[in-house]
């Protein structure tokens, strides 16, 4: 007996996906699955590495900033 898709690893989910082995309704499910487990790892990404988008934002306005002032 074979684990649920739901407690499948993304490499198993991949293989069995690449090989054929799921039937419509299982190749659906198990895309989904992979889908929402990737939407979840580039959301904590995002939360972990916000700073970084803040830091590169206040950069940039203060060399708009200084460009600006140098032209005067």
């Amino acid at each position: 007996m074979t684990k649920p898709l739901e407690e499948q690893s993304d490499e198993e989910l991949r293989g069995a996906l690449a090989k054929g082995e799921l039937g419509e309704k299982k190749r659906v499910v198990a895309r989904e699955i992979l889908r929402r487990r990737q939407q979840a790892k580039a959301e904590e990404l995002k939360r972990k590495y916000k700073w970084v988008g803040s830091i590169a934002a206040a950069f940039s306005l203060f060399v708009v900033a200084l460009k600006r002032f140098w032209r005067r």
